[in-house]
């Protein structure tokens, strides 16, 4: 695992010391140059939950991820480069059904810089493109949007605006975590029929001022306006156009055959909640 390869692999020549404007390009260009894709899941390849199986697959093979890939090589590049790192566990909201996953279904990570504590996620679609102050209340427009902290009792809340209401993206607590607990979601991630992971072959980017995505026949472009809003422009694609598609788009080749796929999850048992 070599620190310079990923530095070229998220487009940056060199990093420099710890610092909240050095965490800042660096996060902000991983969520540009690394997509979030649940590819591995309909193309018969098994995610591993090992660091530098995830190293080799993101910055050598140039593929994309989810949260406990992509933020899970992240908290590696930010513990070799000496920040003071703490991970999360939080539960992303079902916008259709409302509910929220189990617990430990999706890796956040803090980092502590100058007395206080930002949140980085470069592990969700439509999530902060820079570091987030940890703060209740704090509300802040980025590239991607306009999020804002909400807190009641120990649950911490992100959200995010769509033109004039605000949407919980997922909620989550300040204990402390470690990557190894994670482990059972991952598999749960690649097998459940209530993971989205599971019904949808997609692979998401982040652009300035934008997102594209390929979903299952679909290709999606997004223009985030200022205030929270956006524009989606969509075009249906054929099956034979897929493999072109995300090697132009998205960079990524695959080694064996992609089966589309977009349905519905399964809404959980009360048990499962």
């Amino acid at each position: 695992m070599d620190l310079k390869a990923y530095l070229q692999r998220v487009n940056l020549t060199d990093c420099a010391p710890p610092s909240l404007t050095a965490l800042r390009e660096l996060h902000r260009h991983h969520a540009h140059s690394v997509p979030m894709e649940s590819l591995s899941m309909h193309s018969g390849e098994k995610i591993m939950f090992d660091i530098s199986w995830i190293y080799n697959k993101i910055v050598v093979r140039r593929r994309g991820g989810f949260c406990f890939e992509q933020n899970g090589l992240f908290l590696w590049v930010l513990q070799q480069l000496g920040y003071e790192t703490k991970v999360l566990s939080s539960r992303v909201r079902n916008e259709k059904f409302g509910f929220y996953t189990p617990p430990l279904s999706h890796m956040i990570l803090t980092v502590e810089l100058e007395g206080r504590r930002w949140l980085c996620d470069v592990g969700y679609g439509e999530g902060i493109i820079e570091p987030f102050l940890l703060e209740a209340g704090w509300e802040e427009e980025q590239d991607s949007g306009v999020y804002r902290l909400r807190v009641e009792g120990d649950e911490w809340y992100m959200e995010r605006k769509d033109e004039e209401l605000w949407r919980t993206l997922y909620k989550f607590t300040l204990e402390e975590r470690t990557f190894e607990d994670f482990h059972g979601m991952c598999e749960y991630l690649q097998t459940s029929l209530c993971s989205a992971f599971v019904r949808k072959s997609f692979c998401s980017l982040q652009l300035p001022r934008g997102r594209l995505t390929y979903m299952g026949r679909r290709l999606i472009s997004t223009e985030y306006t200022k205030g929270g809003g956006s524009v989606k422009t969509t075009r249906e694609i054929t099956e034979e156009e897929i493999p072109s598609l995300i090697k132009d788009k998205f960079g990524i080749v695959l080694s064996q055959k992609l089966i589309p796929k977009d349905e519905d999850i399964v809404m959980p048992s009360a048990s499962q909640l």
